[in-house]
């Protein structure tokens, strides 16, 4: 009697690894839609997770979209879920707008931040002190999509707070802000750019943020996952998976190292990354 017991246990601890390694044998439909906007972070924490979860049975479709779409789509239904919501400060508007519409499954990243960002050689410390420099930085931010949350808080924020109606704030995305970036560092320009970090850049070019006072960028923020309304009870088993989800400073760096430096596909850094750690991953699988 004691051996059929015995027996019973392990075969349904067996089961039961197998329900959680082989997600979609839990969730029924196996196919996950996962949208992002392709930010570096963004690029390397979707590929990340679009491994893992594939690892563990799932179908992954992946989407490149503006922030203000990714948001909307998850929020109707349209796609599952996304790894890129900077909060409180960044998309402080969508979570507003979308927080009954969604599950917020928690931070994967935390110790974020945005804002004003320059080369060390530049001397400046302070967004207050830029009108007092417009003409070294030619009187121009670079930006990135007008949608992005880091936009809004620099249009509504920082250039009425900061009286920098004189300038000119460029709409673009993070590759043409990156672009102009490495145009200007590479000839010993001065050049503002809105930033964020975690962002390869930093580990590309001496840069620092800027200061500041008025507070217009928030504070130190978390990067968390959002899934579209129900998809915890509808996919459990992935929904466990990316609520796990979660990288340090360190970790993230090395897959936007290869991505955006040494110019490795980002499904290939990823999957590079995810075999070679195994001991992180099994913490979220």
């Amino acid at each position: 009697m004691r051996s059929k017991k015995l027996l019973t246990v392990v075969v349904a601890g067996l089961v039961a690894a197998g329900v959680l390694l082989g997600g979609c044998a839990a969730d029924g439909d196996d196919t996950i839609d996962m949208i992002y906007v392709q930010w570096a972070c963004a690029e390397s924490q979707t590929h990340i997770m679009q491994a893992v979860l594939e690892d563990a049975g799932y179908n992954v479709e992946l989407t490149a979209v503006a922030a203000g779409p990714m948001w909307t789509s998850v929020a109707s239904g349209d796609a599952d879920v996304f790894v890129c919501a900077w909060l409180p400060y960044t998309h402080e508007a969508y979570m507003d707008q979308y927080a009954d519409q969604i599950e917020d499954l928690g931070p994967n990243y935390e110790g974020a931040r945005i804002g004003l960002v320059v080369p060390q050689y530049a001397d400046i410390n302070s967004i207050d002190e830029l009108n007092a420099h417009g003409d070294e930085f030619d009187w121009t931010i670079y930006g990135i999509e007008p949608g992005s949350g880091i936009m809004h808080h620099t249009y509504e924020e920082a250039v009425p707070s900061y009286g920098l109606d004189d300038w000119t704030v460029m709409d673009a995305s993070d590759m043409a802000m990156t672009v102009a970036l490495d145009s200007a560092y590479s000839a010993n320009e001065w050049v503002v750019v809105t930033g964020w970090a975690p962002h390869w850049k930093f580990f590309a070019y001496d840069l620092e943020f800027l200061d500041d006072p008025m507070s217009s960028y928030g504070g130190a923020e978390t990067i968390n996952t959002i899934a579209r309304q129900g998809f915890s009870a509808d996919m459990p088993g992935a929904a466990s998976i990316l609520s796990n989800f979660f990288l340090t400073e360190e970790q993230l760096a090395e897959v936007m190292f290869e991505i955006n430096v040494e110019g490795v596909d980002p499904s290939v850094a990823a999957r590079q990354w995810v075999d070679a750690n195994q001991d992180v991953v099994s913490q979220w699988v």
